[in-house]
């Protein structure tokens, strides 16, 4: 019996031995000290609204005190809150790691991030800005410019979300539309013009409202009507009528 018990004690002995050595390096762990910040942004290469060096240096502007503090004392959820303020951020996530400068382990602040991918591009109304698929509105970048289609005019980012972001997806999901229409212009009163990209003339679209019958009547247009040409004659498409097409001419 003895003897059992002494074989079970042999094989338990280093059993708790490596759960002590483990419980202490993890409690070694946690409290080393954040010498860095480690930036991923997993979108880098399509979206450019930020840079690994923006957010490296919003981290130390706005939470200096994390470096050399304890990484388990380092509160990431404040840091989340905080950078999902920043509009062009779709998906933020924070956590802290460890790594070897080549002579004694250090504790690092990794930030890994989505940005958000623009829609269209308001400009002209004062607040220049571009829109997600979601409606949210994405600040403007002097040093990015993603090819997206362009509305001037006067829209506010509700008219955008509520108004356009609808019918810009839509022609955005159309091969034709999204091969033909290069801008939107909306005027005082909320209605629309287009600027094709062949031909000099101007789609008079009206509204919003009912994008799908207009561009659908616009789609007959230019594959019948126009499928020898001739459209370089008319000044103006007014499409804004739900049972007419009126061309002016130049």
């Amino acid at each position: 019996m003895f003897k059992k018990i002494g074989n079970i004690a042999l094989w338990i002995a280093p059993m708790i031995i490596l759960f002590l050595s483990l419980g202490f390096s993890i409690h070694k762990t946690k409290q080393l000290r954040c010498v860095d910040v480690v930036v991923d942004i997993s979108d880098s290469a399509k979206q450019q609204f930020v840079q690994n060096s923006d957010i490296r240096q919003w981290v130390r502007r706005n939470h200096y005190q994390i470096f050399g503090k304890p990484i388990d004392a380092i509160n990431l959820r404040k840091i989340e809150d905080g950078l999902r303020k920043i509009h062009a951020i779709e998906e933020v996530q924070v956590y802290t790691n460890v790594y070897d400068d080549g002579e004694k382990s250090c504790g690092a602040l990794v930030v890994r991030l989505k940005q958000r991918e623009p829609v269209f591009r308001v400009t002209g109304s004062g607040h220049e800005f571009y829109m997600d698929k979601l409606g949210k509105v994405i600040d403007w970048s002097p040093r990015y410019t993603p090819r997206v289609l362009i509305v001037g005019g006067i829209v506010s980012p509700e008219f955008a979300r509520t108004k356009l972001l609808p019918l810009i997806t839509y022609i955005n999901g159309d091969k034709f539309l999204r091969s033909q229409i290069d801008q939107i212009y909306v005027n005082a009163v909320g209605e629309l013009s287009m600027i094709p990209r062949v031909g000099e003339q101007v789609i008079l679209f009206g509204d919003p409202d009912d994008f799908q019958l207009k561009f659908r009547n616009l789609k007959a247009l230019y594959t019948d009507g126009f499928k020898n040409g001739g459209w370089s004659i008319y000044k103006t498409i007014n499409i804004a009528y739900h049972n007419q097409i009126v061309c002016t001419k130049k």
